[in-house]
């Protein structure tokens, strides 16, 4: 069973970060922000020595950090991958780098976010940064510009064609440039795309794609939760003032029914969940070590899931989010989830 994870790029300094967010901003000012919001909160993260607050914009260190993704036999890395239309990607340097750079060894692929950014970081989800904008000239674009990594050796595929992750498939816009993107593979390469589409944003049929469907945690795992649904209206009334919080106990059983219920949906590990480092107050807590979580939801699907080719990992370095693969500190204790993943599952 292949092990796939996403990463983050955005820990180097873009124009648009640096306009919308401040000079120099990267996904570090969150992190290095972050402080505890309750009694035994455990904040903040800071990695460890090993790979440290690294700039992806420098190809040394960047050929380090995937270097130890290999170290941790991880199978692939998922690149979140940021193509907004008419010609606009960010944060795109990283997978030019791993595609420019031929010792890294590492394999990758895509995963489209394609949705409007917004200030919600902030607490903010009215002003929109960036929009979304889908026609026939940007899903033509979108494959001149995604062609050349398909063609690399390295770039994941599975039954031969190449997989990629579309995150929204929330309109017919959104099947239409898919259908694009998969027709010129055809044409042009000879194979098709196989997508990942995560379920939970899954509004239309896909009988005429090649797809595996996945989880997406942890919203959807949480969010039927009585603990969590009455901690949300405790917060709209202002009543609660700390973050949501969920207990490990409540999230596995949570993620067990999800997992009973869907068993041909490819799995998707979460390696922890911490994200009041971006949202502060209003983030939300799954109070459990990233050891535990990982252990308890692997055991969970080697029982009840079906037998699946690859399994998916969130993330490799969503160090403001709190899930992470990469060596770390909490409050002055050592963790290497990493390494602790490659023991639980070979």
């Amino acid at each position: 069973m292949k092990k796939y994870s996403y990463f983050l790029p955005q820990f180097y300094p873009t124009p648009e970060n640096n306009k919308h967010w401040g000079k120099n901003f990267t996904d570090w000012v969150n992190v290095n922000n972050a402080r505890p919001l309750f009694k035994d909160h455990q904040q903040k993260y800071q990695p460890g020595e090993l790979l440290g607050q690294y700039d992806l914009s420098d190809p040394q260190k960047l050929e380090k950090v995937i270097n130890y993704s290999n170290e941790i036999n991880l199978d692939g890395l998922i690149y979140w991958h940021y193509w907004f239309g008419n010609n606009f990607n960010t944060l795109e340097k990283v997978q030019e780098e791993h595609l420019r750079n031929k010792k890294i060894k590492q394999n990758f692929c895509f995963a489209w976010a394609n949705g409007d950014w917004t200030k919600s970081w902030k607490g903010d989800d009215q002003t929109t940064i960036f929009k979304q904008v889908y026609s026939k000239e940007s899903a033509i674009s979108h494959f001149k510009y995604i062609k050349q990594f398909f063609q690399d050796k390295r770039y994941i595929r599975f039954n031969g064609n190449v997989l990629f992750q579309v995150n929204n498939v929330i309109s017919r816009e959104v099947l239409n440039h898919m259908k694009i993107l998969d027709e010129l593979t055809k044409k042009e390469l000879g194979i098709r795309m196989h997508f990942i589409v995560p379920q939970h944003n899954l509004k239309f049929s896909l009988d005429n794609f090649i797809c595996s469907f996945s989880s997406y945690p942890p919203g959807e795992i949480y969010s039927p939760l009585v603990s969590y649904k009455l901690q949300r209206v405790l917060k709209i009334l202002k009543i609660q003032k700390i973050p949501v919080r969920i207990s490990k106990k409540s999230y596995l059983r949570s993620f067990k029914r999800f997992t009973i219920k869907n068993p041909d949906t490819v799995p998707c590990l979460l390696s922890g969940w911490d994200n009041t480092p971006r949202y502060s107050y209003n983030g939300v807590v799954i109070e459990a070590t990233i050891s535990e979580l990982l252990k308890e939801q692997i055991s969970i699907i080697n029982k009840y899931s079906k037998k699946h080719n690859f399994i998916l990992i969130k993330a490799f370095n969503e160090w403001a989010e709190g899930n992470i693969l990469e060596p770390h500190y909490i409050n002055q204790l050592f963790y290497e989830p990493g390494k602790e993943l490659e023991k639980l599952i070979g």
